[in-house]
């Protein structure tokens, strides 16, 4: 019941607009001079070269082009920024902090602590 009931807004929904595309159709063209056989001016292909050809093709491949620079460019922007640490975040100052920490606390004495912070700071 449920489904015949919810195919009837449709049903409406055609009933109603069928006889308005019917008039649609049968209204008359306006009375203007059509264009010659073979002119598409201004036609479907009016923006692209007079419609002979493909005028700016090569505008797509440019602007891709030009889309990768500015990604690059930002990239290169933000690696400056996190002072050229972007792909390995903050590892070298947490083990030079761990290093340090256990320096304090004695595990280590200070001239392997001297050596591990050369190794790190390289």
């Amino acid at each position: 019941m449920l489904t015949k009931l919810s195919a009837l807004p449709i049903l409406i929904f055609v009933m109603l607009t069928e006889p308005l595309l019917a008039i649609a159709q049968q209204a008359q063209a306006p009375a203007t001079p059509q264009p010659p056989q073979g002119s598409y001016w201004p036609g479907p292909m009016h923006m692209w070269s007079d419609g002979y050809g493909w005028g700016h093709w090569w505008m797509g491949p440019v602007m891709m082009g030009l889309f990768v620079l500015f990604v690059l460019f930002c990239f290169a922007i933000m690696s400056l920024m996190m002072g050229g640490r972007m792909m390995h975040g903050h590892r070298g100052d947490r083990a030079l902090d761990l290093l340090k920490e256990r320096f304090a606390r004695g595990e280590i004495n200070q001239a392997e602590y001297e050596e591990r912070r050369r190794l790190l700071e390289v």
